[in-house]
């Protein structure tokens, strides 16, 4: 595993490039993107599994986004890994550009599906779960990848999720790991003014394994994601508690964290000092854009290989990048972990 300091600090620069962004664009939803920033940093860097060299690669786990209007935060953590470049970050929400308000499927970039209405991505993910236990059973642990999803409290509210979260729990899908970035904040008013369900217990009904967590921390977020990968007869949902605009700070240094105010609209019209925000989260105001490329003699997420496949489990692929008849099912070797 990564140090944890490290860890922070590209946590920290996925908050700032998102919140650069929506400001650059002057539209767009930074609050969230800045409180879900540690999940996709520890997901990214330490857990998926995929081919850097063959992004189409048929094993590869999957991310599903279900809220597209958080999509800063993925066009950060995607840049990091090298998918988008500054320019194209600097793009976002104009006509043309590669990095949209809500992310457009394209796997060659990492982006697994385009995100539309709140819930399609969980639905999305039990589909994707379910297609990936059919090839299992075809072809053997060369295809036991692992279904990973991203869901808002909007999401959790869609009748479309209901539908989807009985039928994971019914199947048993053990391989679907869904994080429920519980924020407790929505783009008009907080969560608890419209709705007071227990969101654990309904999944807990429907024969989820749930897990909950403070949805910034680092250490939690690795042993919830550890747990979750162990389990082998439930689908499980990862509750994750996160901080709406984690960092966002005023002129006066006063904090906007936690307010509506940040969800659905740059930091600015919100009140905050997005130059002394930058600051807060140990950046430069004046080249926000920037991907830091070392903390303390140490390169950052975006320079070190991501858990990628190698070793003996590259025999399963033929030149092409496709399955190969040859051993099809022998178990391949897992992933080494990032130095």
């Amino acid at each position: 595993m990564n140090d944890i300091k490290l860890m922070n600090k590209a946590a920290d620069n996925i908050r700032i490039l998102a919140a650069s962004m929506v400001e650059k664009a002057k539209s767009g939803h930074p609050g969230g993107a800045m409180g879900g920033a540690d999940f996709v940093n520890v997901l990214f860097s330490e857990f998926l599994v995929y081919d850097p060299k063959n992004p189409a690669w048929e094993g590869r786990d999957r991310y599903f986004q279900d809220p597209g209007h958080m999509s800063p935060m993925l066009y950060s953590v995607l840049a990091l890994a090298g998918k988008f470049t500054i320019d194209e970050l600097k793009e976002f929400r104009q006509w043309g550009s590669v990095t949209p308000g809500h992310p457009e499927v394209n796997v060659m970039r990492g982006i697994e599906n385009t995100s539309g209405p709140l819930g399609q991505g969980h639905t999305y993910a039990v589909g994707a779960a379910i297609a990936a236990k059919f090839l299992k059973a075809r072809l053997g642990d060369v295809m036991n990848q692992t279904i990973y999803t991203y869901i808002s409290d909007g999401g959790i509210q869609e009748e479309i999720s209901q539908g989807a979260g009985r039928i994971a729990g019914t199947l048993g899908l053990d391989n679907l790991i869904m994080f429920y970035d519980a924020n407790n904040i929505q783009l008009s008013t907080t969560v608890g003014e419209v709705t007071t369900e227990n969101v654990a217990m309904k999944y807990e009904a429907w024969g989820w394994k749930v897990i909950t967590i403070n949805g910034n921390d680092v250490t939690e977020i690795r042993r919830a994601l550890t747990e979750a990968k162990a389990e082998t007869s439930r689908p499980t949902l990862i509750i994750g508690n996160t901080i709406m605009g984690k960092g966002a700070v005023g002129a006066d240094k006063s904090s906007y964290e936690n307010k509506v105010s940040t969800h659905g609209q740059p930091l600015s019209a919100a009140g905050v000092s997005i130059a002394d925000t930058i600051r807060n989260l140990g950046g430069n105001p004046d080249d926000p854009f920037a991907m830091r490329p070392k903390q303390n003699g140490r390169k950052l997420i975006r320079n070190w290989p991501p858990r990628w496949i190698c070793g003996s489990q590259a025999k399963h692929l033929s030149s092409t990048g496709r399955l190969s008849n040859r051993n099809r099912t022998k178990r391949p070797v897992r992933p080494r972990q990032p130095s």
